[in-house]
């Protein structure tokens, strides 16, 4: 036994260095570590590895470390699987195990010899298991690409062996890629030399087989890997390198441009290949040059050149370039990097031929863009739309041409809408709209709801009506004639509906037949299954598949009564032989005989012969093919036995025997007839049938018993090959999947395909075989009642706090897939919220008004005003005001309207007058006019708004009254126009503009903000009174009285325009209006608008400590929970941004608020708020975002390293394992963190229980021997040795160390003796064993005042010394040891026996004969460990103490502290 733990020892030993060995090596090189082939336990036992090697694998016994057994498991007599290793790899895809044992076996004994340079024969006890299947499994893990500076996970695992010798050298090792033989063999060659060596037979696992494949070695076996990077996977990536795709993110471009060459021609671009592209081959054929231009994202360029072949790296992309004497290609495999364009160089004047051939990304496409703003503000307006074609790649805009490279991609149409439906006050009602006019507003039409489908599935139609309906001017809705709609293509008036198959009828497999023998019945179970695969009603019950149908088994259900034969006849016998040796071919190799020969002699002894062959049977085909003898296993089946029909005797009676037989031949009325073949031996690829022979009764021709007719005529065996054509496609089915339901009807699907015998697919007609079933039904029984839970509505607002209601019901479901409504009182649990608060998030600022003001007439028309407020509604549903400023950028509502009081008087003469000599008069047309497709001329009235498409001849009619046409004059922004080429005037006074280009003109009333930016070519700023009269008007710049200019034009009227505006011309520009009736002020601010800009701060921040913690967007926080953490957001733009958070992921928790400032304060963290929050900065020029992680500092309790043991051997040892509250980081922290969570109890265990080392054990020092003057002290030394039990064993002193022997004798002195006096007399200083005389003793002491003795005289000295015999020692005390500690921790006792005894016997006698005065100490206080620790046991007999109901006692209370509590 010891020599055995010795060499387990050994082989521990080893297996840890080569562990370490492989670990150190591992960590050399960061992001790789090594996984041991195999690991060692106390508890572990052998198992067989797959590869037939006999490895020490480490089987976990502890049933906590196993998962819950599935079904399968529990049918079988595997445990559960165990929890997944670690991964073998940290970056570049590893492997990862999982372990489970065989819970049956027998024990075998197996010799160990891989173990013969150690110099040990190893005889190993192993149990043999009788379980089916592997004990291991492995999944990838770590598929992350490793970083660029990590080596090569091959090289490392040769690496290793660099300090080890080889062949009395040290060597280098390289690795050896791709080799086929033995991909997952490491095999490295020796650095600068042509030594190759298989290093080891296996990589570690995770270990690429080739350099270019996903595929990976899992113990010593290539394993295929797909682009998924799971393990058995066969997806592929498709052309656009998408995995499992199918190819719709890229086009294929491919063909041919010849050039031409031409003198002043020296290059020429052939093709560009974009960013992303695949699979690029480029072949020039010619004498022309190819060579590549690059362009990157950052807009760098290059150009590359190559003149002689090989592999390059062009912009971070492979490259190969291969090079004839009229041939160059580039090969690339991609994605391209950059953008390539592929160009040629001409050196002869000779044509040449440029092919190729790529897969391109679809990197651009066309985004419709939002609307413009409303043409009108009341009244009924329209808004037009555009497309901007958008770069995926970027997420930028970019110019069109960059859509139109895809044929494919279409630019979608602008689109039209109505706005500012809203009737004007004082509006004279709509316009009549003309058919061939496009003027506001136009009627549209409206639609009635789809009326229901005509079927419920199976496709049908479904329709709805239109009406043209236009809005008159009091908002009522008013049906109209259709061809004033006609503008606009009228909706579909019919679609398809319900286009989903109709739930049908599906039959599953049919049952066993109820009988074994004749006709009985089978049963099948038949569903109503709809087209999502779910167990439904709707079917047709007279369509409905029978269930059950009868079933005939082709045995008959008799015995046919045979007759024995009274004695076995040859022939009789060599039937039974040869049934007896029947042997077919099965799926293992094995031996199969043809029928025997006939015998070799008619009469006399003879042999029959036959043919043993090695046979198997091929699953698939179902037929059989001839294997080597080498293959199959077990004694061979004999080729050739003896035979005897009858015996040659000639004698008279057999003569006349024969005659006899000869005879009854005559009158045979039985015999031998061939009737048919046996079924074919395969179906496919050539089988054999043999021929049928039967006994036949030759008058009735009836099949008849085969002992009827001489099996010595028997005809011979005959065969003949059959279905030879090959074997067609079969059904392959897999295993049924996991039921889709626990309960009511669940549905198990697997996967049922057509297969060729080569295991290829093929298309399911060709299959001849019906289809097998992909589905079942399972879990056929009633679900318990549950809370069923539907859908959150939609959130009642979009922002400033709303509310979402969803239904809860109690529902059950039963098994024909239907649900029953029940009460509440039968589902089991809480029943969900059914209302939770959303769009907790403010509301952007936006501006409110109030109520309109009294008319400022009493008759005709007047105005009304109101005011207007920048407000904003908070998360928790609160309108807080703001400043204007916030606001500024909105269009707000119209704060003045005019307002029409009843008519005033009859008009005065003097008014008549008046309006007699009123002058000129321009009739203007208040009209707006949109254009919505390409026109060459566009004829408008003056007064009216158009909104035009560019490159649009318009011509302008100004209609008069009292005036000369002729002399009408044209003005634009205060400036005449004059004639030129794309400005005319007709003889009529119209305005005529060719081919009309718009400016970045800016036009704004008074009052509101301007924003200019580089492109604003003007500014006009309109201060207009509300009712025209004369009036002064007064312009100022921040205060300052604005002068005109060359920059800055007044045109007296209300008017201000500011030329090429910059940044100097910002700031705040008033109009001053007075008349004889008073005055008004009003101001417009000029900013120069700038983008969105967030000042994030790209700094991470981790505080452990409960608190506030304020950060700036930008950065990675920790933070513990329940704390506080503000994420400020601070932004620059003009117009002020507005800020706006989400959560990716997910929406924004209830304890989450927006402050005033555009911060987010998250308050009392919980684990739901962590994740990424972006903060958005948006204003009229852009958007800006920032992100900020939010992770929590996640603490758990954990029980901590275990404490020294407080002894070193005996029974008292035992050390204590106390909880720590730790971050994720593994870092501790103050308990109060982990408050929220249940803290463990502290674990206590034994330790070095084990018996202590023999040692000297000392008793109290006695008193002194003298009251006066000096003296000793003497103490008990004994040798004994503390058991394991707790027990103390007395031993011999010279079991102890004689030189470690305590003093058992010291002197003392105590104050001066005056006088002589004999003290009484002490106990015999002796041990009460050995001689019984001893001596006792007096002190003689010459008492002086001066302490010296030298006046006492010695002759008078009295006698000092006499037998003890009969004196007090006759008996002495004796103590044993002491008993344990009563407690376990803190302050107790512990006791011992202390014994009068006979010095000479050592029995114990009566007490009063020893000195009681003398008497050691029975009793002594003793201190254990702290008892700062947790309620827990301290003592193995904890289940007595609670069984005997000894708890009531604090003694027992204390130690046994968590059995009390328990109980």
């Amino acid at each position: 036994m010891a020599s055995w733990k010795s060499l387990w020892g050994l082989l521990m030993w080893l297996v840890f260095m080569h562990s370490a060995l492989l670990q150190t090596t591992a960590e050399k090189s960061p992001g790789a570590y090594f996984l041991p082939e195999f690991a060692l336990s106390p508890q572990g036992s052998f198992l067989e590895d797959t590869t037939g090697e006999q490895f020490l694998t480490y089987r976990y016994d502890d049933q906590t470390s196993r998962n819950t057994r599935s079904d399968e498991e529990k049918d079988s007599n595997w445990d559960a699987w165990g929890d997944w290793s670690d991964c073998s790899r940290t970056c570049g895809g590893g492997a990862s195990y999982s372990l489970r044992r065989c819970l049956t076996g027998r024990d075998c004994i197996f010799q160990k010899t891989d173990m013969k340079r150690l110099g040990y024969k190893l005889q190993l006890k192993q149990k043999v298991r009788n379980c089916e299947g592997q004990n291991i499994r492995y999944k990838t893990c770590s598929n992350h690409d490793c970083p660029p500076d990590a080596e090569d996970f091959r090289a490392q695992q040769c690496s290793a062996y660099n300090d080890v010798q080889y062949q009395g050298r040290y060597y280098e090792w390289l690795p050896q890629y791709n080799d086929p033989a033995a991909p997952c063999a490491l095999r490295c060659q020796a650095r600068g030399q042509n030594l190759v060596v298989e290093l080891a037979p296996k990589v570690l696992d995770g270990t690429r087989c080739t350099a270019d494949s996903l595929d990976m070695c899992i113990s010593g076996i290539c394993q295929a890997v797909g682009c998924d990077r799971q393990l058995g996977s066969n997806a592929k990536e498709d052309n656009c390198g998408v995995c499992a795709g199918d190819g719709a993110t890229c086009r294929l471009v491919r063909g041919q441009s010849k050039s031409h060459v031409s003198p002043e021609k020296r290059e020429e671009n052939v093709i560009a290949v974009p960013l992303g592209s695949r699979s690029v081959r480029i072949t020039v054929k010619g004498p022309a040059h190819l060579f590549i231009e690059s362009k990157t994202l950052q807009g760098s360029k290059g150009e590359h050149s190559f003149n002689s072949p090989g592999v390059f790296v062009v912009e971070n992309t492979t490259v190969e370039f291969q090079k004839g004497s009229e041939r160059q290609t580039f090969k690339i495999p991609g994605p391209l990097m950059a953008d390539f364009i592929f160009k040629t160089r001409y050196t002869v004047a000779k044509d040449s031929v440029v092919q190729f051939f790529f897969y391109q990304p679809i990197s651009h496409q066309w985004r419709q863009t939002d609307f413009f703003p409303c043409t009108v503000t009341c009244g009924g307006g329209y808004q037009l739309n555009s497309a901007e074609c958008v770069d995926i790649r970027l997420k930028r805009v970019v110019p069109d041409h960059y859509c139109h490279y895809y044929p494919e991609n279409v630019k979608p149409k602008p689109k039209l809408k109505e706005c500012s439906m809203d009737p004007c006050p004082s509006s004279d009602g709509f316009k009549e709209i003309m058919p061939y006019d496009h003027f506001q507003p136009l009627p549209r039409w409206e639609h009635n709801p789809w009326t229901a489908c005509s079927v419920s599935c199976g496709g049908g139609i479904q329709r709805r009506t239109f009406v043209c309906v236009e809005e008159s001017m009091h908002g009522e809705i008013l049906q109209v004639e259709e061809w004033k709609c006609m503008y606009a293509p009228k909706p579909k008036v019919m679609q398809t509906c319900n286009l989903f198959d109709c739930p049908k009828w599906i039959a599953m497999e049919w049952s066993q037949c109820t009988v074994t023998c004749g006709r009985g019945l089978r049963y099948r179970v038949v569903l109503c299954i709809n087209h999502r695969g779910q167990h439904v009603g709707g079917c047709n019950p007279q369509l409905k598949l029978h269930i059950k149908e009868e079933c005939i088994i082709p045995i008959p259900c008799y015995k046919p009564k045979e007759k024995s034969p009274v004695e076995a006849k040859l022939p009789w016998l060599k039937q039974a032989q040869e049934l007896e040796e029947t042997r077919i071919a099965t799926e293992e190799p094995t031996f199969v005989p043809e029928p025997w020969s006939t015998c070799s002699a008619t009469c006399g002894p003879g042999v029959q012969v036959r043919e043993v062959k090695c046979r198997v049977l091929l699953t698939f085909t179902q037929t059989e093919t001839e294997l080597p003898e080498e293959e199959c296993e077990g004694p061979r089946l004999p080729t050739e036995r003896p035979c005897l029909l009858q015996p040659c005797d000639e004698s008279p009676a057999v003569r006349e025997l024969a005659a006899s037989l000869q005879e009854q031949d005559s009158e045979t009325t039985y015999d031998w007839e061939y009737a048919g073949f046996t079924p074919c031996t395969a179906t496919c690829l050539g089988g054999h049938q043999e021929a049928i022979a039967v006994c036949l009764h030759l008058q009735t021709q009836q099949t008849v018993n085969d002992t009827l007719c001489d099996m010595v005529h028997r005809p011979p065996a005959m065969s003949q090959a059959c279905n030879t054509e090959p074997c067609p496609p079969r059904w392959h089915m897999g295993s049924w999947g996991p039921c889709s339901a626990t309960c009511g009807v669940g549905i198990q699907t697997r996967e049922v395909y057509c297969l060729h015998p080569g295991e290829s697919p093929s298309p399911p007609e060709e299959c001849r075989d019906e289809k097998p079933h992909a589905l079942q039904a399972c879990n056929q029984f009633d679900c318990p009642p549950s809370w069923h839970i539907e859908e959150w509505q939609q959130c009642s607002r979009t922002c400033g706090g709303g509310t979402q209601n969803r239904r809860v019901t109690c529902r059950q479901l039963l098994t024909d897939g239907s649900f029953l409504n029940l009460s509440e009182e039968l589902c089991q649990g809480p029943k969900a919220s059914s209302r939770k608060s959303c769009a907790r998030t403010d509301c952007p600022p936006h501006w409110t008004v109030g109520d309109w003001s009294k008319c400022s007439v009493s008759c005709g028309v007047g105005t009304q005003r109101r005011q207007q407020m920048c407000q904003k509604l908070t998360a928790k549903g609160r309108r807080v005001p703001l400043s204007e400023t916030l606001c500024r950028h909105l269009s707000g509502p119209p704060l003045v309207r005019s307002c029409q009081m009843p008519v005033c008087g009859k008009m005065k003469p003097e008014m008549k007058a008046r309006v007699r000599e009123l002058g000129p008069q321009i009739l203007g047309v208040q009209r707006v006019y949109i254009q919505t497709r390409e026109e060459k001329r566009i004829n408008l009235t003056i007064g009216s708004r158009a909104y035009l498409l560019p490159n649009t001849s318009v011509i302008i009619k100004c209609p008069v009254r009292r005036f000369q046409k002729s002399r009408i004059q044209w003005e634009k922004d205060g400036r005449c126009l004059q004639n030129s080429k794309r400005l005319g005037f007709t003889k009529s006074g119209s305005l005529k503009i060719h081919s009309l280009a718009a400016l970045d003109i800016v036009n704004s009333r008074i009052g509101n903000t301007i924003y200019i930016t580089r492109r604003t070519e003007v500014i006009n700023i309109l201060c207009e009174l509300v009712s025209p009269s004369e009036a002064t008007y007064t312009w100022t710049k921040d205060g300052a009285l604005l002068q005109p200019s060359e920059k800055v034009i007044l045109d007296g009227m209300g008017k201000m325009q500011i030329r090429k505006p910059t940044k100097k011309d910002q700031g705040i520009y008033g109009c001053a209006v007075a008349n004889h009736l008073g005055s008004d002020v009003e101001s417009s601010s000029v900013l120069y608008a700038e983008a969105p800009v967030i000042l994030s701060v790209g700094r991470n921040i981790t505080r452990p400590e409960r608190g506030h913690l304020s950060i700036v967007i930008g950065g990675f926080m920790e933070a513990p929970l329940q704390a506080n953490v503000t994420i400020q957001c601070p932004v620059k733009g003009v117009p002020q941004p507005n800020v706006t958070w989400v959560k990716k992921g997910g929406s924004l928790s209830d304890n989450i608020s927006l402050l005033f400032n555009g911060s987010l304060l998250l308050q009392n963290l919980s684990l739901e708020n962590e994740g990424t929050y972006v903060c958005t900065a948006t204003n009229a020029l852009g958007k800006a975002m920032a992100t900020s992680v939010l992770h929590l500092l996640e603490t758990f309790w954990e029980l901590g390293n275990w404490t020294h043991c407080s002894a070193t051997c005996g029974h008292l040892g035992a050390q204590v394992q106390r909880p720590q509250c730790l971050m994720a980081n593994g870092q501790e922290v103050s308990e109060a963190f982990c408050d929220q969570l249940r803290k463990p109890r502290a674990a206590f265990q034994p330790c070095n229980i084990r018996d202590c080392p023999p040692r000297w054990l000392t008793g109290a020092w006695s008193e002194c021997s003298v009251s006066c003057g000096e003296g000793f002290r003497s103490r008990q030394v004994t040798c004994k040795r503390t058991r394991a039990n707790g027990t103390v064993q007395a031993l011999p002193p010279r079991v102890c160390i004689p030189r470690d022997r305590p003093l058992g004798r010291r002197p003392c002195s105590s104050h001066p003796c005056v006088q002589g006096l004999v003290e009484q007399g002490n106990q015999c200083p002796g041990r009460c064993l050995g001689r019984i005389v001893r001596m006792q003793q007096h002190h003689i002491i010459c008492q002086h005042p001066n302490s010296s003795e030298s006046g006492c005289d010695d002759a008078k000295r009295p006698i000092v010394r006499k037998n003890c015999l009969l004196g007090a020692c006759d008996a002495c005390w004796r103590a044993g040891p002491w008993k344990p500690c009563t407690t376990a921790c803190g302050r107790g006792f512990q006791s011992r026996k202390v014994d009068c005894v006979h010095p000479g016997s050592c029995k114990p006698v009566i007490k009063t004969r020893c000195a009681p005065g003398k008497k050691p100490a029975s009793w002594q206080h003793c201190l254990g460990p702290s008892c700062d620790r947790d309620c827990t046991d301290t003592t193995h007999y904890c289940t007595f103490v609670k069984h005997l109901h000894l708890c009531s006692l604090d003694r027992y209370k204390r130690r046994c502290c968590q059995s009390c509590q328990e109980g």
